[in-house]
């Protein structure tokens, strides 16, 4: 049981990547021009020959670039999904974590239903539901695998509250990027750290959570957008400095408690995220450097899940 997840987490982990390089890559990320093919969701109107060309150019690279990724996903996709299905035949015949297997393979089945039947990566419902799909997976199969074999002993049991609290609001951060993405909003503010001129938040919030819209296109082929793209990538950066904060401070208590490897590991990780959000708004955001910052955030969420793992396990020795 014990192999099969950690076969099916590491399967994730790659679909993780896969599914964020090809969402990005389909919303124009990458292409050449960038950001002149940015939300390329529809085909541009014959009435708008100054850019009809270009944009038919843009989107024949943009699905060129995803050529490989498709039905790699599609394969890997396959795989966990056998994975899957056998931790939960193994899970009901030894009585043994069925509830997490059942969860899985429920998941499983919807991510395969909202792949088949959805209209595309352009949906903000679609994205979402892929988003919230995949990282459900891989929390609940990261919580299987990174149980510790053996008792751990502490003198803070407060770590499993501030770890508690920084996964808490890590999962809300990872839920606005996949918002900032499904809003087409990545390149909304090209400087630091104002957001055209603001610090917090302008109007349209209500719309960039809005997943029951379709996104308008216009006659070159592009989505419109208003505001809310603006003001949902604001509150993904501030989103971003309190998550940093909270996952500083829990590591910082872990290592007071002694959980050295796992403690660090969370405190490097959380600076690298950092960095590379940084990194992405100076560099115009490549796609190499958005798939990594949407990998960071899937291997942060699984260190914090093993200190509250180990901190678990230490209150049950108490």
């Amino acid at each position: 049981m014990r192999q099969l997840a950690l076969t099916s987490l590491l399967l994730v982990i790659v679909l993780v990547s896969l599914s964020a390089y090809l969402r990005l890559s389909h919303s124009g990320i990458g292409c050449a021009d960038w950001p002149a093919c940015y939300g390329l969701i529809g085909n541009a109107s014959d009435s708008v020959p100054t850019v009809e060309s270009t944009l038919e150019r843009l989107a024949t690279e943009t699905q060129q670039a995803s050529s490989w990724a498709t039905p790699a996903h599609r394969l890997i996709a396959s795989a966990l999904g056998l994975a899957v299905l056998a931790m939960a035949l193994i899970a009901i015949a030894q009585k043994r974590h069925r509830a997490i297997s059942i969860a899985l393979l429920m998941l499983t089945v919807f991510l395969t239903w909202l792949g088949i039947h959805s209209a595309g990566l352009h949906s903000p419902a679609v994205v979402m539901g892929n988003l919230a799909g995949g990282f459900t997976m891989l929390a609940l199969l990261g919580w299987m695998v990174l149980q510790p074999e053996k008792p751990v002993t502490s003198r803070r049991p407060v770590v499993r509250n501030w770890t508690i609290a920084a996964v808490t609001l890590l999962v809300f951060q990872i839920g606005l990027g996949g918002l900032t993405s499904a809003n087409f909003a990545a390149s909304a503010c090209p400087e630091l750290p104002t957001c055209n001129s603001r610090m917090l938040p302008g109007p349209g919030l209500a719309t960039a959570f809005d997943l029951s819209r379709s996104h308008a296109i216009g006659s070159s082929g592009l989505a419109l957008g208003g505001p809310e793209r603006a003001a949902i990538h604001q509150l993904h950066r501030l989103g971003a400095v309190l998550t940093t904060v909270l996952v500083v401070v829990a590591g910082i208590v872990a290592l007071q408690a002694k959980l050295g490897v796992s403690a660090v590991l969370v405190l490097i990780l959380v600076a690298a995220e950092f960095a590379v959000g940084i990194a992405a708004v100076i560099a115009d955001l490549p796609i190499e450097i958005a798939v990594l910052h949407n990998w960071l955030a899937a291997m942060l969420l699984l260190a914090l899940l093993r200190l509250l793992a180990l901190s678990q396990r230490q209150q049950a020795i108490r």
